[in-house]
């Protein structure tokens, strides 16, 4: 029983390690993807005036 609790954290070790690595392979796409979704989150849908706010 505990050789299978070990199995599992080790799998899930194994898997966070292949992300990881995939995230810092992707690093500048992702930042750039990112960008492209505030800049165009601000240009199709631009803040309201409102002057009850503060």
């Amino acid at each position: 029983m505990m050789g299978d609790a070990a199995s599992v954290v080790f799998s899930f070790d194994r898997l966070c390690v292949q992300v990881a690595a995939a995230l810092q392979h992707g690093q500048p796409q992702i930042y750039a993807g990112i960008a492209l979704a505030v800049v165009s989150g601000l240009l199709l849908f631009p803040p309201k005036d409102d002057p009850d706010q503060i």
